[in-house]
């Protein structure tokens, strides 16, 4: 095993006597858990940054410090497509932030370690130790390896603090995606801004914002501004309504406006509906993404009929039944449970709890939020002076609404 800060004290020596010093290598990260050399950087006669592809070495000598190789005369320049896939040991992935998934925490990269198996040199782990820094600052003379410092590569994560590095396609190690949401919202805490946004584009749309939904809402905001625009509207589609219209509701008034006008109709519909009432009120933190039906439809009807709604929102825990889809007032209630149980020619309106506590959209959020906790139901109904069913509380919400804001801002969402 070698260090890279060694590793840079070494000689290119072809088969001509040639010599070039080495200055970094690079890697495919998203070839397996610990990622071959792919290319060896040098700086010719001129000062120009070379490259030779590792096909091109033949031996190392590692006592005096050579790796040999065919020819340096073959050395090609930069190219650019090459480096969309893989990314520079020395100049892109030293000092820059890892994540430890083991042990889920950020850390610095101080020193990285190879080792050579089957004619290949792998990336194996990373040294975030302060004898590492003391190799570099010594060439690699001084500095202990201590293995109790090494991070193996299989479990890290790496970020640059650059979301464009990582829109341009350079290669990541993509493990981070392998975590539930709410850990990896949690590993963004301590991160600076631009390393979580960076992080969040590593993910794919469905996971990313999850992630987001679980950050606290100072970082969810920071991140979500740094996003490019295309990205951000796939986002806030996704995103629950109510989530999203506390979101967008922290924008500037021009950005909310014209985000709203380029995400989906049926999600701007329900954050524009959510919009218009006070944060501190039953209608500022319940979600209009529910689920109902009409009473007079039989069980079997009204699964299949359900079957597509019941997909898409994150509330699906009780299905509401309504006097008809038009007024949506509302009649009783029924568990998913009970309607995968019931038999297939009973009518909902038979089977339901027509029972139902309700809360007033512009009732005060703390008080509505007890009530929520004390009925032990996974969430209470908001309807109007009409009876018509505009939303629910959910007891994720509820709880959020009455802990300490140190605390609510990461409680777990179970029901919403």
């Amino acid at each position: 095993m070698v260090m890279l800060s060694q590793l840079r004290r070494f000689d290119l020596i072809d088969d001509q006597g040639r010599r070039a010093r080495l200055r970094d290598l690079s890697v495919a990260l998203l070839d397996g858990d610990y990622p071959p050399v792919t290319r060896l950087y040098f700086l010719n006669s001129k000062k120009k940054k070379n490259s030779l592809p590792w096909e091109n070495v033949t031996s190392i000598d590692w006592p005096n410090r050579l790796i040999q190789v065919v020819d340096i005369d073959e050395a090609q320049g930069e190219s650019t497509d090459s480096m969309a896939k893989e990314v520079l040991l020395h100049d892109g992935i030293l000092d820059s932030l890892i994540l430890d998934l083991q042990n889920r925490r950020a850390t610095r990269a101080n020193d990285l370690c190879l080792e050579e198996e089957d004619g290949k040199l792998l990336l194996r782990s990373a040294d975030t130790s302060f004898g590492a820094l003391l190799r570099r600052l010594t060439g690699g003379r001084y500095g202990r390896v201590s293995p109790a410092a090494h991070h193996d590569w299989k479990y890290v994560e790496f970020l640059r603090g650059d979301p464009e590095a990582v829109r341009s396609e350079a290669g990541q190690h993509l493990r981070i995606s392998r975590l539930p949401p709410g850990e990896i919202a949690r590993l963004t805490d301590p991160l600076p801004y631009l390393h979580a946004a960076e992080l969040i584009t590593l993910l794919a749309d469905p996971k990313a914002a999850d992630t987001l939904e679980a950050m606290m809402p100072e970082r969810q905001l920071q991140v979500f501004e740094e996003l490019e625009e295309e990205q951000a509207l796939r986002l806030l589609a996704l995103m629950a309504p109510d989530i999203a219209t506390d979101l967008v509701g922290r924008l500037q008034t021009r950005t909310m406006r014209r985000y709203l006008e380029k995400i989906p109709r049926k999600q701007a519909e329900r954050i524009i509906e959510l919009l218009r009432y006070p944060e501190d009120t039953v209608g500022g933190i319940m979600t209009n993404d529910v689920v109902y039906a009409r009473g007079s439809l039989t069980v079997a009807e009204a699964r299949k009929k359900l079957r597509g709604p019941l997909q898409d929102p994150d509330f699906v825990f009780l299905i509401y039944i309504v006097a008809n889809e038009k007024s949506r007032r509302l009649q009783g209630l029924i568990s998913i449970r009970n309607l995968i149980t019931a038999d297939d020619d009973e009518r909902l309106e038979e089977i339901m709890d027509p029972y139902v506590t309700t809360l007033n959209p512009l009732a005060p959020a703390g008080e509505a939020a007890y009530r929520v906790i004390d009925s032990h139901l996974a969430a209470l109904p908001v309807v109007d002076d009409e009876g018509q069913l505009l939303g629910v509380v959910t007891v994720d919400a509820a709880v959020a609404q009455v802990a300490p804001p140190s605390w609510s801002a990461q409680a777990p969402r179970v029901f919403s």
